[in-house]
């Protein structure tokens, strides 16, 4: 039916109850033309007036609406007016509308009515919509209220300024200061928001708002340009919550302090008690509150999904797009911040999130300033207790710092509380390895003690050492200097590899263990164990020692059970357990024989000096420069200078007068063989300079001089 049809019908209608009521009055009432008083009009402009009157509009057997009033008054333009008017209108889907009003002006079209004085909406569902002033447009099926409204489902309450309702699908529209409030069963308020514009969708049960939105939930207070909420069959209770453009959400579960995004939705239970998932996307961020167990954290990254458990705790977040945790600083830890492409963090209800896994392009940076520690990988795994980090699992291509010391491999494992970083593993950026100032060590496996510079290493050890020796360390006492030993060349690295090392720089101490080896250019210490004091300088290489020295008077060979190094005397000790004496077969005891009676494992020291051996060599060094000034020897002593051999129980020499001095013990006597002439005596004295020898027997024993009776080799 057009819409010309439609308004020929209705003026037919109220022309039509016109005519009957005047008809019925002929028929019934005398004329009293003659003897009544004039009608009084209501309006003397009006040329129809029509009391009790009644429009039904029926399409088939259908009622499609019906207007009713008290008093209609039709105009000569077509126009009418309505006093207390309802109008119902009855869908196809069983659901009616009744509109009342005090007053309705209908145009001359009657296409639009014009509602004034308590305007009332009731929908058949519960629905009421409440105005002073409105619209009413017949075929669009649509009211406008230009001025304040309110409105009412269940236990949803709401008012703005200005608005429309679209009857055909169920829209309320108010354009201005939007005000929505939901209440439970007890009337206590649940929701409470407010925007600058709202739409309710009541066939869809949506709720929009727009423009500077603000919604409190309880201890939740959300903020954004727009939002949707998708609301319970009955429009009493909020099952979703979707913010749109400066998202920001304060509160709510009991874990969670804050959010904001560019998007964030929120998901609730069925009941709308509690939230369940919230997804936020562009710029997202989520801060978790501080308990009793932790301190506070943040999360971010280009997208964040959070699920929540029933008393409010995260039990589960994903994040990515250039993500990040932040852990705030505590009495008990410093600050630590998160960098990756993604995570994915883990927890349990009542405790929050327990775990967290970085994925690609892991950046981790804890404290500042001069306690700044860093690390870069491909990979991380966190545990999370209390207050901070409980271990920290890096994997692929791990770069650690910690001030100047700088360590790599293919895991690290980092435990903030002992202050301890164990590495493992060989990967494209090598194995694992520790650089600092004072050392280099590469290693299968090394654990860092970071706040006392400590570390063990283990497998297959390679270190390079630097620092000062004797000449250049400062010469006060107290705290690690760096030092090497002092027989060394200053300004070059040391080599050292072993089996295993313990380090320490605060004790100033470093011990290799297992085929140990230091090495600076011809200079060389071997042994099963090696000893280095960064403090003192000292140096001790035991089990098998063996060194290669090269001092100011040339290369220096020894070899013994222990070689040891004392900075302060610089003096170089070369010994061997104590060995009982034994006899040579053949040889009666106290026989005279440049061969001393013991075992043949004695310590050795060649060089420039001769050929020395015995069960202890000291080579003492003079105080400026590496050069020898005096050796001393103990107990079987045996002396090979050129073509000389001297056999005793005690040597001294002494390098600024290249003097030897030898000397017998007990019962034996000293004895000094050259060529096939062998010369006994309490005392040998030996001047190198002048080729010049000096036997004495101390007047306690006659010295002999005897040819050699058969040829014999020298030692």
């Amino acid at each position: 039916m057009t819409s010309w049809q439609k308004r020929a019908r209705v003026g037919v209608a109220v022309f039509g109850i016109a005519v009957a009521g005047l008809v019925y009055r002929s028929i019934r009432e005398p004329d009293a033309r003659a003897t009544s008083a004039p009608i009084d009009r209501f309006d003397p402009k009006a040329i129809l007036e029509t009391v009790g009157a009644v429009l039904q509009q029926v399409r088939g057997t259908e009622l499609e609406y019906q207007i009713e009033s008290d008093r209609s008054l039709g105009y000569e333009d077509g126009s009418a007016k309505h006093f207390n008017i309802e109008i119902t209108v009855h869908k196809l889907d069983g659901r009616s509308f009744v509109v009342t009003a005090r007053e309705a002006l209908a145009g001359p079209q009657h296409v639009e009515l014009q509602l004034s004085g308590e305007v009332n909406l009731v929908a058949s569902d519960g629905f009421q919509l409440r105005t002073e002033r409105a619209t009413f447009n017949q075929n669009e099926a649509l009211a406008r209220a230009p001025g304040a409204l309110t409105f009412e489902k269940g236990r949803m309450r709401g008012s703005g300024l200005g608005g429309s309702y679209n009857q055909q699908s169920d829209v309320l529209q108010i354009t201005q200061q939007a005000v929505v409030t939901a209440t439970d069963e007890a009337k206590h308020t649940t929701m409470d928001g407010t925007a600058g514009a709202a739409t309710f969708d009541r066939l869809n049960n949506l709720l929009s708002l727009d423009s500077d939105v603000r919604v409190i939930r309880g201890d939740e207070r959300t903020y954004a340009d727009h939002a949707v909420a998708r609301l319970s069959a009955d429009d009493g209770v909020v099952t979703r919550l979707e913010l749109r453009g400066n998202a920001r959400v304060e509160g709510g579960a009991a874990s969670i302090e804050s959010m904001r995004a560019e998007t964030i939705n929120m998901d609730y239970t069925s009941d709308g008690a509690a939230l369940e998932r919230v997804s936020l996307s562009g710029a997202a961020s989520v801060s978790i509150a501080a308990d009793e167990q932790s301190s506070g954290r943040g999360l971010g990254g280009e997208s964040l999904d959070l699920l929540v458990a029933s008393d409010g705790t995260v039990t589960e977040l994903t994040g990515r797009g250039g993500v990040q945790l932040e852990l705030r600083a505590t009495a008990q830890a410093p600050a630590r911040r998160i960098r990756a492409s993604s995570l994915l963090a883990t927890g349990e209800p009542g405790q929050g999130l327990t775990a967290v896994s970085f994925r690609d392009e892991v950046d981790f940076v804890e404290g500042g300033g001069s306690a700044l520690r860093e690390a870069r990988s491909g990979l991380l795994d966190v545990s999370l207790e209390g207050d901070g980090i409980g271990s920290a699992v890096f994997s692929g291509r791990v770069v650690f710092t910690d001030g100047g010391l700088r360590a790599g491999a293919a895991e690290a494992r980092y435990q903030p509380a002992r202050n301890r970083l164990s590495l493992s593993g060989s990967d494209e950026g090598g194995g694992p390895r520790v650089i600092d100032e004072q050392i280099n060590v590469e290693a299968r496996s090394i654990d860092v003690t970071l706040d006392g510079r400590g570390l063990q290493a283990a497998g297959g050890v390679r270190t390079r050492l630097g620092g000062r020796t004797s000449a250049t360390a400062p010469k006060e006492s107290g705290g690690p200097t760096g030092r090497l030993p002092g027989l060394l060349q200053a300004g070059e690295w040391v080599s050292i590899n072993a089996d295993a090392l313990d380090y320490s720089e605060t004790e100033g101490r470093a011990l290799y263990a297992g085929n140990a080896t230091l090495v600076q250019g011809d200079t060389a210490v071997r042994g099963d164990r090696i000893s280095l004091d960064r403090r003192s300088g000292d140096l001790s290489a035991v089990g098998s020692a063996r060194s290669t020295l090269v001092l100011d008077t040339g290369r220096t060979d020894g070899r013994a059970q222990e070689v040891r190094y004392d900075e302060a005397a610089r003096q170089l000790t070369y010994s061997v357990p104590p060995i009982t004496p034994t006899s040579e077969p053949g040889r009666a005891q106290g026989s005279r024989s440049l061969t001393p009676l013991v075992a043949t494992v004695l310590a050795q020291v060649s060089g420039p000096e001769g050929d020395l051996r015995a069960e202890r060599i000291e080579v003492v060094l003079a105080r400026e420069g590496n050069q020898v000034e005096r050796l001393e020897a103990y107990t079987s002593v045996t002396m090979v200078l050129d073509a000389r051999t001297a056999v005793g129980a005690r040597l001294t020499y002494h390098a600024r007068e290249q003097r030897y001095v030898m000397a017998g013990g007990g019962i034996t006597p000293v004895a000094i063989r050259e060529s096939c002439r062998e010369t006994t005596g309490r005392t040998l004295t030996f001047f190198r300079s002048t080729d010049r020898i000096v036997v004495d027997g101390n007047e306690t024993r006659r010295t002999e001089t005897r040819p050699c009776s058969t040829p014999q080799s020298s030692r």
